[in-house]
């Protein structure tokens, strides 16, 4: 819609005129309110020229659009087309509903999981952005006027592509976007979508190429949320991929997965910036100040980043091996680049710094394989029978579940000392990450049974006073106070 101004000076009075579609509307101004042929608003900075007519003659709009019964029928006849397409897209939405869901039950279950949710929510907004987009063919057909309906089947358009969009998005995004979305669609339907577009895209400040207007910030919000979401999608499909890799060590799997993940996720950021229009040049200076934070403020982060790159490709540690490090016994349950997650046999789990596990003195007891060897040091007393002994101590670790028969364990007599004679047991497991101390403890508690049945005792540990002839002892009587008693 355009508008014209022009103002018409007579001998003593001033009219004010606006042509519309044709049509020209005039009003009386004072002298001191008629406006300055400088000040008059052309049409390309006059945003309101398509409601200049009923904004400066409210009451003349009124009685050439709204008491024209030439005008009354088409907007009634209009009405009562958008109205029946309502009541008729309500009343054929439960049936057509079912029908969409036995559709959808006779697909692929893969296919089906992914559509049962969303499909039946659209039947009804389908429905009436059929039916009115009908009504609008009807009416130009006929050579009606359908300015309503068109803007009925419009929003109509929309709410089904808002409900369809804002279906796959995070629950938190989905308010804003359907308002925004809603609000352009309005805008849309009564044909001042480029005015409001145009206007908000001239506002904001200005920087180096651009302007930083609120059109500029949607669409930034917009192409970096879709970049991500290719990325998060193609990095979720190729680390399932990686880690089903059958001759690739479970370290490698997690580091190409790392690797796939941060690239993709670099990537979208630089499409985001390029889509945007922003050179990437002027990254340079923002890459000069990285690298000082990093050199002075994130050393430790950077080494613990480069230690689990380091380990993830020397191997030396990997899931599920069984580690000690810093009084710490447990299951490498995963491997990041940044710790290493570590659980205990008292189920708290460990985040170690992969620094940590490059500088200080690790323990794997399974990093070439899995067969740990336990040592237990017992006592048996002289008049015992060693060498019934010694078959009691390796009977006792053969009978206990976990421990191996190949290597076989055996028992050592390792001293002849003052007291008794030290025997160690020696067994196998192949599960260290069932606990070492519980094999240890249940193979002891065998060999005591074993030493019960034939009568050997374990030694009690005492000291001998020797009270050599002449010498004297002296003994003082102490009263005790009443607090000790």
């Amino acid at each position: 819609m355009q508008g014209e101004a022009a103002p018409s000076v007579g001998d003593t009075v001033l009219k004010e005129c606006v042509t519309r579609d044709g049509a020209e509307y005039c009003r009386a101004v004072a002298p001191s309110s008629a406006p300055a042929p400088d000040t008059i608003a052309s049409p390309e900075t006059d945003y309101l020229s398509w409601a200049r007519p009923f904004l400066d003659d409210p009451v003349g709009w009124t009685q050439t659009y709204l008491l024209d019964f030439d005008l009354l029928i088409p907007l009634a006849s209009q009405v009562g087309a958008i109205m029946v397409a309502l009541i008729v897209g309500i009343a054929l939405a439960p049936a057509l509903r079912k029908q969409v869901s036995a559709l959808i039950r006779r697909l692929p279950d893969n296919i089906a999981r992914n559509i049962d949710d969303t499909t039946p929510k659209l039947v009804r907004p389908a429905l009436w952005a059929a039916l009115l987009y009908l009504a609008q063919a009807i009416f130009a057909g006929a050579g009606l006027e359908g300015a309503l309906v068109r803007i009925a089947s419009s929003l109509a358009l929309a709410w089904l592509l808002i409900r369809l969009v804002t279906t796959f998005l995070p629950d938190f995004l989905r308010k804003p976007l359907a308002w925004t979305i809603w609000v352009f669609a309005i805008f849309y339907a009564f044909g001042v979508l480029d005015e409001v577009i145009n206007w908000l895209s001239n506002i904001g400040p200005p920087y180096a190429g651009g302007r930083i207007s609120p059109i500029f910030i949607i669409q930034a919000i917009a192409t970096a949320a879709f970049f991500l979401f290719i990325a998060n999608w193609l990095a979720k499909r190729l680390k399932t991929r990686v880690h089903a890799l059958p001759r690739v060590e479970p370290s490698l799997r997690i580091l190409m997965s790392n690797a796939l993940q941060i690239g993709l996720f670099f990537g979208a950021a630089l499409l985001t910036l390029a889509g945007l229009g922003i050179p990437l040049s002027g990254l340079a200076v923002l890459g000069g100040a990285i690298g000082v934070g990093i050199g002075f403020g994130m050393q430790q982060i950077v080494a613990n980043f480069i230690s689990g790159v380091i380990l993830l490709t020397d191997r030396s540690i990997k899931p599920n091996d069984v580690i000690e490090v810093d009084e710490t016994y447990g299951v490498v349950k995963s491997l990041g680049l940044r710790y290493a997650s570590v659980i205990t046999r008292d189920g708290k789990e460990h985040l170690i710094p992969n620094e940590m596990l490059i500088t200080d003195k690790v323990v794997n007891w399974s990093y070439s394989n899995k067969e740990v060897r336990v040592k237990k040091r017992l006592r048996v007393e002289y008049e015992t029978d060693l060498r019934q002994a010694v078959d009691l101590v390796v009977e006792g670790c053969k009978v206990t579940q976990r421990v191996l028969h190949s290597p076989a364990p055996k028992c050592l007599v390792m001293e002849f000392g003052d007291e008794a004679i030290e025997l160690e047991a020696r067994f196998w497991i192949t599960d260290p990450e069932n606990g070492v101390s519980n094999v240890a403890s249940e193979v002891l508690l065998n060999i005591w049974d074993k030493f019960k049945e034939v009568g050997i005792d374990i030694p009690l540990r005492h000291e001998d006073v020797l009270i050599t002839p002449g010498s004297t002892l002296k003994v003082e009587m102490v009263r005790a106070s009443k607090s000790e008693d």
